[in-house]
């Protein structure tokens, strides 16, 4: 094996994953129109779970039906894409407050893929940093392994590697009010505007 090889084979792999699971899932990213435009058609049933949030308390996804979902998968110690995201959902939670469909017709929920450290005392000082609204902005841990299984149900591609670090697709997910996956926004494009994703927040709270 070449130097080369040796010293990137992680990122070799995760990058062949990755494009197979957009080859395999058919992602749909923001981007994705042409003169009519589809974006958030129908995908699939968003798959369902059972975690717990920040006090304890279960919650499922069921508990959520009747809002607008923004599912993000994500870990608090994550050293890149983790923290610019979840500044894009905060922009994306002020707009929706202002505009009076927090909390009421759209919720935004961080699920992280590593709950050994992101307890959660972690996860509520993770929160505070952006200005996380309560009942608004929904912060949920689970089992590990359960969870990454979740994850990549939703299409989200997640490997460990052996520092106890993650690699994972790094989007945001859209499911409307009756629990249907309608699309995914590339998280790490620079020109991803929140007010993009909250305009179809509104779309889907209206029922279209």
């Amino acid at each position: 094996m070449s130097t080369f090889l040796q010293k990137n084979w992680f990122k070799l792999a995760v990058g062949l994953i990755l494009l197979a699971m957009i080859a395999s899932f058919g992602y749909k990213l923001w981007f994705v129109k042409g003169p009519e435009d589809h974006h958030l058609d129908p995908m699939k049933e968003a798959p369902a779970f059972h975690l717990q949030d920040l006090d304890g308390n279960p919650v499922n996804s069921q508990d959520l039906d009747g809002k607008v979902r923004l599912v993000y998968f994500f870990y608090s110690y994550c050293p890149d894409v983790c923290l610019p995201t979840s500044f894009l959902l905060s922009k994306v939670q002020d707009s929706l407050k202002e505009k009076g469909y927090l909390g009421s017709k759209a919720e935004i929920v961080s699920i992280t893929i590593d709950p050994t450290r992101d307890t959660p005392q972690v996860l509520k000082e993770f929160g505070a940093k952006f200005h996380a609204e309560p009942g608004g902005w929904t912060f949920l841990r689970g089992d590990e392994a359960a969870t990454q299984k979740l994850a990549e149900d939703y299409g989200i591609m997640v490997l460990k590697d052996q520092d106890g670090n993650f690699t994972h697709s790094n989007a945001v997910l859209i499911v409307d009010p009756k629990g249907t996956l309608r699309t995914y926004y590339d998280a790490g494009d620079p020109q991803l505007d929140p007010e993009y994703i909250v305009k179809d927040v509104i779309t889907l709270a209206k029922g279209k």
